[in-house]
């Protein structure tokens, strides 16, 4: 059972759609900053929170897909040394 309590691991799809979308909000970032830069504190500060609000999406993303690889990572870790232990048995 995963470490995250109740949560599976995230299904291929699921993290097929969440690498997507950050590559998605990866590109809108860029478009961000090749737009003009605004002329008033309103319009900068709007700006900003826009920008703030795409890059925590993208954080969580990452965030949730390093969960996963890790919890990946440590069944394998699991299985291979399980099958060391086997195979010293063995002899």
């Amino acid at each position: 059972m995963s470490e995250r309590g109740t949560n599976p691991r995230l299904a291929k799809g699921l993290k097929l759609d969440l690498i997507e979308r950050m590559l998605g909000l990866r590109h809108k970032l860029k478009v961000h900053d090749s737009m003009k830069v605004p002329d008033t504190h309103e319009e900068l500060a709007s700006s900003l929170n826009a920008r703030w609000e795409i890059e925590d999406e993208i954080h969580a993303i990452e965030e949730l897909l390093a969960e996963d690889r890790a919890e990946i990572i440590a069944e394998r870790r699991e299985q291979l040394l399980g099958g060391i232990v086997k195979k010293k048995k063995e002899f």
